[in-house]
């Protein structure tokens, strides 16, 4: 007999989204979504760089999977800033097909996760991987949509600010209308901070919500502005607990890739003798196996001088090596998105349950229409029809 899962209904479910989060297909969707991101940012930025339209280098993305965290993340986040804050409106032009293109990946692979995750926290039902895909490609322009209406608010205030100030260009009348109007800039400087800091807040909550209801972006905007609002103790709290536990699970999943690793490199070194070392330390030149960062290990040699592999076998070890390598960062990485997928999940519903009274294991069920059923009639009516 099937083992079945304790739902409390309350905090402690939130434990549960390491389980969740190691669901094969939420694994396997995770991870075709960062391969399909990486894919799609350094096809982006290399075109629009032989265009000359931004000056940012391809190879930076790659940097955040071939090494550490600890190393990759600072060296992304000041070449991505460095290329932002000339405003040059080429690059912006570039990191907004960029950041599109990153929407719509992860408006379906979010969607399928988030929906995976919905079904099995609040029926126990296990949703077939197809099935998960072909629910987020029906409410594609939901998932998309809905993280940028916050984005959409700031800007309409914004622009509102900005043409106030060019009125203030006219002489005289100009200063005067700006004078007299600048309340209406500071009602719009607040609700920039509104709809921004909350919009930031609540958006963990806007792929669960339609994932969850079935709904489209703006119900998914409303609750996610409403959760956060009306339960702000409650959602400080779980936040604070999903990211403290999230954090450990991660320090022991990256931990055990790291030393999965290492061993496999010691115990192959011992028998492919000083070979592998030439290549362990060429390896070390070009990446590192730690994950976080906190289990990484510099070759002394690998500091002072540069590893040439006289041999094309040997370089083709090293090069598949930085390959497989590579491939379980990105198994790391993709824990890291199932898992906050899945504990945000969790939490939509929790919260749910506190300000709607709503039971947590109400969740939209797709009915098949008859259309849906027509083929399936047909097909058995035809095997009836005698030949």
């Amino acid at each position: 007999m099937a083992e079945t899962k304790t739902i409390r209904h309350d905090w402690r479910d939130i434990f549960h989204a390491l389980k969740m989060a190691l669901d094969p297909k939420k694994m396997f969707l995770g991870y075709a979504g960062l391969l399909a991101s990486l894919i799609w940012c350094v096809v982006s930025v290399t075109f629009f760089s032989a265009l000359k339209l931004v000056s940012t280098d391809s190879y930076t993305f790659i940097k955040l999977i071939l090494y550490s965290a600890k190393e990759g993340i600072p060296a992304i986040s000041k070449n991505l800033l460095s290329a932002v804050m000339p405003l040059d409106l080429g690059e912006l032009f570039v990191f907004a097909v960029v950041g599109f293109g990153l929407l719509a990946i992860w408006s379906l692979v979010g969607g399928a996760i988030t929906r995976i995750a919905a079904l099995d926290y609040a029926r126990d039902e296990s949703v077939q991987l197809v099935d998960a895909l072909k629910f987020a490609r029906k409410k594609f322009w939901s998932y998309f949509w809905s993280p940028l209406v916050p984005v959409i608010g700031v800007i309409f205030f914004a622009l509102c600010n900005v043409i106030g100030g060019l009125i203030g260009r006219i002489p005289v009348l100009g200063e005067i209308t700006v004078a007299l109007g600048f309340p209406l800039a500071l009602i719009s400087g607040l609700l920039i901070v509104f709809v921004g800091v909350i919009g930031a807040l609540g958006l963990c909550f806007m792929f669960p919500t339609i994932s969850a209801e079935g709904s489209d972006a703006f119900d998914a905007m409303s609750r996610a502005y409403s959760y956060v609002i009306s339960r702000p103790k409650q959602f400080i709290l779980y936040c604070i607990i999903n990211t403290s536990y999230g954090l450990l699970c991660l320090a022991l999943v990256a931990f055990v890739a790291w030393l999965m690793i290492k061993l496999s490199f010691c115990t192959v070194g011992l028998g492919m003798g000083q070979k592998f070392s030439a290549v362990q330390s060429f390896i070390s030149q070009k990446s590192t196996i730690a994950c976080l960062g906190f289990c990484t290990e510099h070759l002394p040699e690998a500091k002072t001088t540069t590893v040439c592999l006289d041999h094309w076998s040997l370089k083709f070890l090293a090069g598949m090596l930085i390959i497989y390598v590579t491939l379980i960062k990105l198994a790391v990485w993709s824990f890291v998105i199932t898992y906050w997928l899945s504990a945000k999940t969790i939490i939509y519903f929790l919260l749910r349950k506190e300000i709607d009274s709503t039971d947590v294991t109400d969740v939209y069920i797709e009915e098949i229409t008859q259309e849906e059923k027509k083929p399936e009639i047909s097909g058995k009516e035809n095997e009836k029809l005698p030949q």
